[in-house]
C-alpha cells in the first residue's frame, strides 16, 4: 500500500537496491473525453436498428412456432403496390389455408429432452483445502436457483434459441420482497430490448463494446429507481413532461405480446410509461500503475498523479537517509502510466438526459449481462427453426393442394339423360329418390340404353402425395425426430441396443444447440456466483442442500469467501437423469451388500428411496440415545479393572460422574 513511512521501517527494509530504481515516467497530455449523452444515444439507437433483421427473424419463427403460418405478406395481384397476407389470397380463389404445425412438435423434444435431464451447477475446488467451501457455494448457488425459479428460465432460454440464435440473461443484486433480503436476480432480457455493437466478429464476443436494453418504467418505478429524494421527483416530472392520469391511459398492443413486437426505441408501446435506455459502454483512461517496494503491493490508482508518487519518494529518502541509509537503499515506489478498459453505464432519456452514471460496481469489472449465441458466419447468426421454416411452408401448400383437389373432383356425379325422366317427376325428384334406401324410379319407356350412370373419379393420383411424403421424411431427417427420440414403441424384433442407439444418433442434430445452451449456463453460473460472493455479507442459512454435503456447508459463512480467490473455483454442470440415478443407487446397494460401506453411508447418498433421511436420522437418534446408555455389567466390570490400579480419587469422581 502506497504510504510514507518512517525510517526506522525503511532501514529494516534496506538490503537490495531497487529493480526499477526511481524511475519514472512523464505525463502525457490526455485526452478528456465529455459525456456526450447524445451522441452515446445515437450510438444505441444504431446498434438496436442493426439488430432489427434478428428480430424479424424471431416474429417470424416464434409466429410459425404459435401456428400462424399463413401470415407472410405477399404483392396483391388484384391491387398493384399493396401487400396481402397470404391466408387472405389463398381464400380468394375458394381455397381453405391448411397447415400442420410440426414446428411445435419439434420445439416440444427439444425442451422436452432438457427437462428429463435436468442439469447441475455444482462448484468444485481445485484444491482439496477449498472442498469445504466448494459445498457451501454449491448449496449458495443452487437455493439461488430455486429463488430465481431456474427451470422456467431455463426453458425460456432454450426457446429463445431456436427462435433467434441468441438468449441473453442480466445477473444483479437486488431487494427480494418474498424472502425481505437482498440475493442474486437473474432477469431474462427479450430479444427486441436488446442491444450491442452489431460489429462484433468474435465467435465468444470478446469484442463487445457497448450492450444495454430498454426499460418501460412507470412513474412510480422511476421514483424507486433514480430519485434519492423530492427534489429528484420533481426532476423526473420537469423531463418527462407533466405527470398524466395513468389510470385513464389504455394502450392498444394488438394482441398478447404485442408491446414488444411493436417497440421502438425511443417511445413505449404504453403511455402511462416512460423510457429508459441502460447503455453499458466500454472506454478507455489513463491510470497510474505503482508497485510499493516496501510492501510489495501492486495498485492501480485512478486519482494519485506522478508528482504525488515522487513526493512520497522524496520523503521516503529523506527519511531513510536520516536514518544512516544510502539513497539507493531505500525502498521506493516505482510508477508508470498506463492505458486500461473499463465498464461505465449510464440511464439515459431519450431526449438525453442522464439519470444516473456510474463505474461498474461488479467486482468481476464487467458488464452484467450474458449473451449467448448461435456459431455466427461472418457476424450473422439465426435461430434453429429458420432452416426448416420452408419444409413446413412446403408441407402446408401440399395439404392445401390435396384439400382442394379432393374437393373438387367428381365424387358420386349422376348423370341422368333426359330421355329417362318420366314426366310426372322432376330432376330434384329423381334425385332424391336415386338415395333413397329401397327407392324405386320409373324409366320412361323408350329411353332404351341411355340408363341413369354415376361417375366417380380419382382427381388426387396427380403425385401430391408422394411429394407429401417425401418432405416429412425430409423434414425428419433434417430435424432428428426418429421414432426412437420421440419414444414410439420400436419395430417388432429390434434390440433394445439398436433402438437406445437411434436415439442418440438422433440427438446428434441438437448437440450444437445444447452445447451453446450449456456454455451459456456455465457463464450465467460463474458471474452470478462472482455477484454473490461480493455483495453476501452476513451469515445466512442456505434453504436447500445436497444429501452429499456436511452440516458446514448448510451455512453461508462470508468470512471464508473473503479467504479464497476466483481462480480456485470452478463451474460446472452435472449430469441429473434418471439413468445417472438409477446407475448411482445400483453400485451403492453393491458396496452396502458387499459390506464396503455402513447403512449410513448408503442412505446419505441415496436419491432412490424417499424415506432415507428420516430413516437416517431415526438411526442417528437410536445412536445418540445408546450413547447415553452403558450395559451395568459393562460398566462394574470396567470399574472393577480400573479400581486394581486407579487413584481413589479419580474412582470417586469417576462414580459420582456416572451416578
Amino acid at each position: 500500500m502506497i504510504r510514507d513511512i518512517d525510517g526506522k521501517k525503511l532501514k529494516a527494509l534496506a538490503g537490495g537496491r531497487n529493480a526499477a530504481g526511481a524511475r519514472k515516467k512523464e505525463a502525457g497530455t490526455g485526452i478528456v473525453h465529455a459525456a456526450d449523452n447524445v451522441t452515446l444515444l445515437l450510438q444505441c439507437a444504431h446498434d438496436w436498428d442493426a439488430l432489427a433483421e434478428v428480430r424479424r427473424d424471431h416474429e417470424r419463427n416464434a409466429r410459425y412456432k404459435d401456428g400462424d403460418q399463413w401470415g407472410d405478406v405477399v404483392p396483391d395481384p388484384d391491387h398493384p403496390g399493396k401487400m396481402v397476407r397470404e391466408d387472405v389470397l389463398i381464400s380468394r380463389s375458394g381455397r381453405t389455408p391448411l397447415k400442420h404445425n410440426y414446428l411445435q412438435q419439434f420445439l416440444k423434444n427439444i425442451v422436452g429432452h432438457m427437462i428429463n435431464s435436468p442439469p447441475q451447477s455444482v462448484v468444485y475446488a481445485r484444491t482439496r483445502d477449498d472442498e469445504q467451501l466448494g459445498n457451501m457455494l454449491t448449496n449458495a448457488l443452487q437455493a439461488n436457483h430455486d429463488l430465481n425459479r431456474i427451470n422456467r428460465l431455463d426453458i425460456a432460454a432454450l426457446i429463445e434459441l431456436c427462435l433467434a440464435g441468441v438468449v441473453c440473461v442480466k445477473v444483479r443484486y437486488d431487494f427480494w420482497s418474498t424472502k425481505n433480503r437482498r440475493d442474486g436476480k437473474l432477469d431474462l432480457v427479450n430479444i427486441n430490448r436488446l442491444f450491442y455493437n452489431a460489429d462484433t466478429e468474435d465467435v465468444r464476443l470478446f469484442d463487445l463494446r457497448r450492450v444495454g436494453e430498454l426499460h418501460d418504467y412507470t412513474f412510480s418505478d422511476l421514483v424507486r429507481y433514480f430519485a434519492a429524494g423530492p427534489g429528484d421527483v420533481e426532476a423526473l416530472t420537469r423531463i418527462y413532461g407533466a405527470c398524466r392520469d395513468r389510470e385513464q391511459l389504455e394502450s392498444v398492443y394488438g394482441g398478447q405480446g404485442g408491446q414488444l413486437r411493436n417497440l421502438s426505441f425511443l417511445v413505449p408501446g404504453d403511455a402511462a410509461k416512460y423510457r429508459v435506455i441502460e447503455a453499458w459502454e466500454k472506454v478507455g483512461r489513463w491510470v497510474l500503475y505503482c508497485h510499493d517496494y516496501a510492501d510489495g503491493t501492486e495498485e492501480v490508482h485512478t486519482d494519485l498523479k506522478m508528482a504525488d508518487v515522487e513526493a512520497i519518494n522524496a520523503r521516503r529518502i529523506e527519511a531513510g537517509t536520516a536514518a544512516g541509509l544510502l539513497p539507493e537503499d531505500v525502498k521506493l515506489v516505482f510508477a508508470a502510466e498506463q492505458y486500461e478498459y473499463f465498464w461505465r453505464v449510464r440511464y439515459l432519456t431519450p431526449n438525453g438526459h442522464c439519470l444516473r452514471e456510474e463505474e461498474t460496481p461488479f467486482e468481476h469489472q464487467e458488464h452484467p449481462y450474458i449473451i449467448m449465441t448461435l456459431p455466427p458466419v461472418d457476424g450473422r447468426y439465426r435461430g434453429v427453426l429458420s432452416d426448416i421454416i420452408d419444409l413446413q411452408r412446403t408441407v402446408n401448400r401440399l395439404l392445401s393442394m390435396l384439400d382442394f383437389i379432393i374437393g373438387s373432383s367428381a365424387k358420386g356425379l349422376l348423370m341422368v339423360p333426359e330421355e329417362c325422366l318420366p314426366q310426372d317427376m322432376t330432376l330434384e325428384d329423381f334425385s332424391r329418390e336415386y338415395v333413397k334406401a329401397n327407392g324405386v324410379v320409373l324409366i320412361r319407356k323408350g329411353a332404351g340404353d341411355k340408363l341413369p350412370r354415376q361417375i366417380s373419379t380419382n382427381g388426387t393420383n396427380v403425385g401430391a402425395w408422394e411429394l407429401l411424403n417425401m418432405e416429412l421424411n425430409v423434414m425428419q431427417q433434417i430435424t432428428g425426430l426418429s421414432g426412437a427420440v420421440q419414444g414410439q414403441a420400436a419395430r417388432a424384433g429390434t434390440p433394445s441396443s439398436l433402438y437406445a442407439q437411434e436415439t442418440s444418433n438422433s440427438l446428434t442434430n441438437y448437440a450444437m444447440l445444447y452445447e451453446c445452451f450449456s456454455l451459456y449456463c456455465k457463464e450465467r453460473d460463474e458471474k452470478l456466483l462472482k455477484v454473490i460472493m461480493q455483495y453476501t455479507d452476513e451469515r445466512r442459512y442456505i434453504e436447500i442442500n445436497g444429501k452429499g454435503y456436511d452440516e458446514a456447508a448448510r451455512f453461508y459463512e462470508p468470512e471464508m469467501v473473503r479467504k479464497i480467490l476466483s481462480w480456485n473455483l470452478v463451474v460446472t454442470r452435472s449430469t441429473d437423469t434418471p439413468v445417472f440415478r438409477q446407475m448411482s443407487d445400483d453400485l451403492l446397494f453393491e458396496l452396502l451388500k458387499a459390506g464396503q460401506i455402513p447403512l449410513e453411508v448408503f442412505l446419505s447418498n441415496s436419491s432412490a428411496l424417499p424415506f432415507a433421511d428420516k430413516l437416517l436420522a431415526d438411526m442417528k437418534a437410536l445412536k445418540e440415545q445408546a450413547a447415553g446408555q452403558m450395559n451395568p455389567e459393562l460398566l462394574a466390570q470396567v470399574q472393577q479393572q480400573a479400581g486394581q490400579n486407579a487413584d481413589p480419587r479419580a474412582m470417586e469422581m469417576m462414580q459420582r460422574f456416572m451416578g
